[in-house]
């Protein structure tokens, strides 16, 4: 492990030759080994794949029970075609998401945990100053005005996955896109891989980069070109403000309020 290091390159205002304190992140302890990290998140990863097949075990024989009581038996193949297909709707948001989060949150905050050193020191699970909250929304609402131009420059069909989703008026998908997702998603990319890249040669701005592009990869499944272009500034704006404020509750706030405002106005309102 290394120990945890005060932010001193160049993503730090310096005024009069010396730091502003309100621009200064607090050192919050040691930090896991790039080793050890690169580890521990690939586990993370696999838990990711294995709560999505445990739901989906979980679906299959939820359907078995229901058409045991039916007249009409489904055979194997039905029950697979069934399944497969309720893993790629609205509904099956928060059972994939909510497993997701028993599963890998966890882990993830045991792998955070050191000798001397609770997980919250390690994912900066501390308070934040007003300063950093009022400077932070300013900068969501400048992402937010570049969100909304990106979708009036670049109109064009709706991806798959928001489609779907599109005036269902699903509060289980809402809860857990609003919840689960920026709860499980910061604490990973923001908090344990934040803490395991800052203390190498990638230093705050390749970690802010390097977070930020993975962030994006993981989504790109899901959203167009365009749309992953949006993602990838909100990974950078959740990066720069956990840097900054040096806690991982202003990335959290802020991705839920992103979701809420997506949730809204596609969940809800059947709106692009």
């Amino acid at each position: 492990m290394t120990q945890g290091v005060e932010p001193t390159d160049e993503l730090f205002a310096v005024k009069n030759g010396q730091h502003d304190e309100r621009d200064v992140a607090p050192p919050i302890g040691s930090q896991p080994s790039l080793g050890r990290g690169l580890g521990w998140s690939a586990l993370m990863l696999v838990m990711v794949s294995v709560s999505a097949f445990v739901y989906l075990i979980g679906y299959s024989v939820y359907l078995t029970l229901v058409q045991s009581h039916s007249a009409t038996l489904l055979d194997v193949d039905t029950i697979e075609t069934l399944t497969l297909a309720h893993s790629e709707s609205v509904d099956a948001l928060f059972g994939l998401l909510g497993l997701e989060t028993l599963f890998v949150l966890p882990l993830l905050l045991f792998a955070a945990h050191f000798k001397g050193q609770s997980w919250r020191q390690t994912l900066a699970v501390q308070t934040f100053s007003r300063y950093w909250f009022w400077l932070a929304s300013c900068l969501f609402l400048a992402y937010l005005a570049v969100s909304v131009s990106v979708d009036i420059l670049w109109v064009s069909e709706p991806d798959d996955f928001i489609a779907k989703m599109l005036g269902t008026k699903s509060l289980w998908a809402s809860i857990a896109l609003v919840v689960f997702a920026p709860l499980v998603e910061e604490f990973f990319f923001r908090g344990y891989l934040f803490a395991m890249l800052r203390p190498t040669r990638l230093g705050a701005w390749g970690t802010l980069v390097m977070t930020s592009l993975l962030f994006t990869l993981a989504h790109a499944g899901q959203y167009q070109w365009s749309v992953l272009c949006v993602v990838g500034l909100l990974a950078l704006f959740l990066g720069y403000v956990r840097e900054k404020s040096a806690s991982i509750w202003l990335p959290i706030l802020f991705h839920a309020l992103n979701n809420l405002l997506a949730v809204v106005f596609v969940i809800w309102l059947g709106r692009l």
